[in-house]
């Protein structure tokens, strides 16, 4: 398991599919997952081969007066949910559930494409810490999605403890509860964004003048203020 399915809880992430690029609150996006799982399950049958190019035309069909923040980002319309309790959101095509290695091609992107993306945040040397915070933290995978994908936050915190000269193992461990107060925050303003987890980040962060912009731009005043008490908590 990985921080796209982690191995606990009942939550997942599927931001690379596009999802975040609709203009939907997370009731609606909750209600589209659950209108394509359904149609598919009602009309896609592994052994009939044009029934995934049928439900893939029927679905983008449908989507399509629903309004979008880049009109260049695809929203696959594969994304549902994979699990009998529909909590964990995935590809519903995925080999794993097809047993064909190639049933990815029905998608847009393709099954080459699909299967060799990996996330910055999956791929981070602190990916287990992270994924064990967003578990704990998130409500649902809309949630956990928002959290997971939003790598250049995660790299500008990682970056801003450095300068600090916190240990990363000492934060998880000891400060758990500020990550999430600041992670909740966070959420506030992530509705805004186009999570896909491979937006590309032009600052390296270099020194704290380059991290205060940043937070201050993402999160405003309360970054401020979560920076003070943080500081007086750990003076260095």
């Amino acid at each position: 398991m990985s921080l796209c399915h982690p191995g606990v809880g009942n939550v997942s992430c599927g931001a690379c599919c596009g999802l975040f690029n609709l203009r939907l609150q997370p009731k609606e996006f909750k209600n589209l997952l659950l209108e394509r799982t359904e149609e598919f399950k009602n009309t896609v049958n592994f052994e009939v081969r044009h029934s995934f190019p049928i439900y893939r035309k029927n679905r983008e069909t449908k989507e399509t007066h629903l309004l979008k923040k880049d009109d260049m980002t695809y929203n696959c319309p594969f994304l549902g949910y994979v699990d009998p309790n529909m909590g964990r959101i995935g590809c519903m095509i995925h080999p794993i559930f097809t047993g064909d290695p190639k049933s990815q091609n029905f998608s847009f992107y393709g099954a080459s494409i699909c299967q060799a993306y990996d996330c910055r945040n999956k791929e981070s040397v602190l990916a287990d810490h992270w994924e064990s915070l967003f578990v704990e933290m998130a409500k649902d995978s809309v949630e956990y999605s928002y959290l997971a994908a939003d790598h250049i936050f995660v790299s500008a915190l990682e970056k801003f403890f450095q300068l600090e000269q916190t240990n990363m193992e000492f934060i998880f461990q000891n400060l758990r509860l500020e990550l999430m107060d600041l992670f909740r925050t966070r959420l506030i303003t992530s509705k805004e964004k186009n999570f896909t987890s491979f937006e590309i980040n032009y600052e390296s962060f270099t020194d704290s003048k380059a991290v205060d912009f940043y937070f201050l731009n993402e999160i405003g005043e309360f970054w401020k203020e979560w920076k003070a008490k943080f500081q007086k908590k750990n003076p260095g």
